[in-house]
């Protein structure tokens, strides 16, 4: 892995040791990774910085801020509610991919429970939840029918819809990706 490097802005700091989690209400980690992949057929080389000779590297950004959480992870909420959380989320990380395409990183790594919250019991996350039906007995893309299931919200910004973006403007990086 290469030194870090800082992208600026936004009053984040960039440090090559570790960031005390507890900090920083925002971190935006952008680092330039080596990584040697074999994939068949290689990897797209563009605004990579690796020789044409070497093997594939990528940048990477690493993201990480103070989430808009459920203020009662175990009090039941309403669908409405639980999405207007998540909504939140959403609209700093898609602020922040854009950010970081902008800078170069091909790929950016978010919190495990960054969208939703934590703490949640089996009961209180239900709202959060998206049902997915079984692919062995519903066929069913969520891009080509986003209303055939009620309560069932898809995201424009899928990375990994295979289809590419419809109007995709400067600053979302080759081979951005939505629905």
């Amino acid at each position: 892995v290469a030194p870090a490097q800082s992208l600026g802005g936004g009053g984040s700091r960039l440090t090559s040791g570790a960031m005390s989690r507890a900090g920083r209400q925002l971190a935006l980690l952008l680092c330039s990774c080596c990584v040697a992949v074999a994939i068949p057929g290689g990897l797209a080389e563009e605004g990579c910085p690796a020789e044409p000779h070497q093997a594939s590297r990528y940048v990477a950004a690493v993201y990480e801020h103070q989430s808009f959480l459920s203020p009662d992870p175990l009090a039941l909420t309403s669908r409405e509610q639980a999405l207007e959380l998540m909504h939140r989320n959403l609209d700093v990380y898609e602020q922040q991919v854009t950010t970081a395409a902008r800078k170069g990183a091909q790929i950016i790594v978010f919190p495990e429970d960054g969208i939703h919250g934590f703490n949640f019991t089996r009961t209180s996350i239900y709202p959060f939840l998206d049902f997915m039906p079984s692919p062995r007995s519903v066929r069913w893309n969520p891009c080509l029918e986003p209303h055939r299931f009620n309560d069932t919200e898809v995201s424009l910004a899928s990375l990994l819809s295979g289809q590419e973006a419809h109007g995709a403007g400067p600053g979302q990086g080759p081979g951005a990706r939505m629905c």
